[in-house]
């Protein structure tokens, strides 16, 4: 497609590009709904200036298909707004109709660019991206979960220097940021990946804005990776080397395990009862991420003080150190009250601990605890459930729930993990077998039923709590790699300044 734009734009409209290099005359050339081109001397500065003008005058059919004077206009600005961040170093300007929709200086990096479009008070929610793996780099800004948009409008993304359209890129960001910003919330990103040239096919699609890469997977990875490790605070491990915690449940994990039918045929008048599960084998590698998440807060409250170090800083959170905090109390049996220098936060309880929890799972390097039930569960399920959790006792076991077949339409569960003692043992399976059967083997299906467990392994609202147990919940939660929001996406905490709370009571 080299060389098409301009001749392609030069056909619908009437076009001209005048040109100098700043020696001697400049050079005009000019089409008319694509006649012949008209070549001549021109007055111009060094530089280029390319007008077009009635465009699709001739070519009324096409024209009928364009949207509004406003929507058209939106398009356009979003277009030039990635532009500008692809290039901080270019002055843009849009107008139109006298009105400046977009005048940006040339700005100094790229961290200033972004705060000329989004301003200064959300570009101090950005985080530094830097990260190389095998061939791919990454760099760039991306917010906190705690700020999302409605769309991917600040989500921009460019390949050697060139702004794409990559669906697979944009799937890297969800992966990302999965388990910690609302369905249909997009933070703004702005990435720059380096790429061999011989990777990446950028002849997809006329406007180049569409690319595809000799290896889409690694791509999409070191994306996701890229981010995660800026918004975690942590150095990323590279996708070609993942640590052993962080390999996916794929089929080839488990010694005779295979996935579950799509469609489940009616066994309600089999008796299951005489059903022996085979024994787990070779799961004590999949379970060590289990088991910092068994010990109780209490447990948790009483390491050395101080091992947590100074919390980096964080939008949407209290900035001081855990030992500057001060647990003031419970609120409705469900909130805890944190006093910080300043001002005082309202803390979620369940979200924290479910929070807190999940990232345990994630991060653990210690062997699992997985207790035996003193009276086993019984859960009772749909014929279709019954079939699953037949075909699925294995990975279940992965994942702490040591159960069998208990007649055609139940099974009874006889250990958990620890942290699901006392809990919702039922619906907690239940969730675990949805989980399974609503996703394919791998890293998406490990997050829900990892989730399901974090839920509820949590606390809940109306569960009073000692002193101790809130100041370790909140510990817990504040030295979490991703404590802004919980695994839905939603809020944990919320700040009241005490000048607000002086004014309230005329105290100002």
């Amino acid at each position: 497609f080299r060389g098409e734009a301009l001749p392609s734009v030069a056909s619908v409209s009437s076009f001209s590009l005048t040109t100098s290099t700043g020696e001697g005359a400049a050079t005009k050339v000019a089409v008319e709904g694509g006649a012949e081109a008209e070549v001549s001397a021109a007055s111009h500065p060094k530089g280029t200036t390319v007008l077009v003008d009635r465009l699709f005058y001739n070519v009324p059919a096409r024209r009928a298909f364009l949207k509004g004077a406003r929507a058209e206009r939106g398009a356009i600005v979003e277009v030039v707004t990635h532009l500008a961040i692809a290039h901080p170093t270019v002055a843009f300007r849009l107008t139109d109709g006298g009105r400046d929709y977009l005048s940006l200086p040339v700005a100094g990096d790229l961290l200033e660019r972004l705060a000329q479009i989004l301003g200064v008070g959300k570009a101090r929610a950005l985080r530094k991206v830097e990260y190389e793996s095998g061939p791919f780099g990454v760099s760039g800004y991306a917010a906190l979960p705690s700020l999302t948009e409605g769309g991917r409008a600040h989500q921009t993304i460019s390949v050697n220097g060139r702004f794409v359209r990559a669906d697979n890129l944009h799937r890297g960001l969800d992966d990302a940021y999965r388990a910690t910003v609302p369905s249909g919330r997009y933070p703004p990103v702005a990435l720059e990946i380096t790429a061999d040239p011989r990777r990446v096919d950028v002849n997809v699609h006329p406007t180049k804005q569409v690319v595809r890469f000799s290896e889409e997977r690694a791509a999409r990875e070191a994306v996701a990776a890229a981010v995660r490790a800026a918004i975690e605070w942590r150095a990323p491990a590279s996708p070609q080397a993942p640590r052993a915690t962080d390999r996916a449940f794929t089929q080839d994990r488990f010694s005779g395990y295979s996935p579950p039918p799509t469609t489940y045929p009616s066994r309600a008048a089999e008796d299951f009862s005489t059903y022996n599960a085979p024994p787990p084998r070779g799961l004590q590698e999949a379970r060590e991420r289990l088991s910092e998440a068994s010990r109780p807060l209490a447990e948790s409250f009483a390491e050395e003080p101080g091992q947590y170090g100074e919390l980096p800083e964080r939008g949407g959170l209290p900035q001081a150190s855990p030992e500057e905090l001060r647990v003031i109390g419970q609120l409705a049996a469900g909130y805890i009250l944190v006093e910080e220098p300043g001002s005082l936060w309202v803390v979620d309880q369940h979200v924290a601990h479910e929070r807190a929890i999940l990232d345990r799972l994630h991060d653990s390097d210690s062997p699992a605890t997985v207790q035996s039930l003193l009276v086993p569960e019984v859960v009772d399920l749909s014929p279709a459930e019954a079939e699953l959790a037949a075909a699925s006792l294995e990975e279940l076991s992965v994942y702490g729930f040591e159960a069998e077949p208990f007649g055609p339409r139940s099974a009874r569960v006889t250990a958990v993990i620890s942290t699901l003692s006392g809990r919702d043992v039922a619906g907690a399976f239940k969730d675990a077998l949805s989980a399974i059967s609503g996703s394919e083997p791998g890293r998406r299906r490990e997050d829900h039923i990892l989730a399901t467990i974090a839920c509820h392994s949590a606390v809940k609202m109306g569960d009073r709590l000692s002193q101790a147990e809130m100041e370790a919940l909140v510990k817990s939660w504040l030295t979490s790699r991703l404590p802004a929001t919980c695994p839905h996406g939603r809020s944990i905490c919320y700040r009241i300044g005490l000048n607000e709370v002086a004014r309230k009571l005329d105290r100002h």
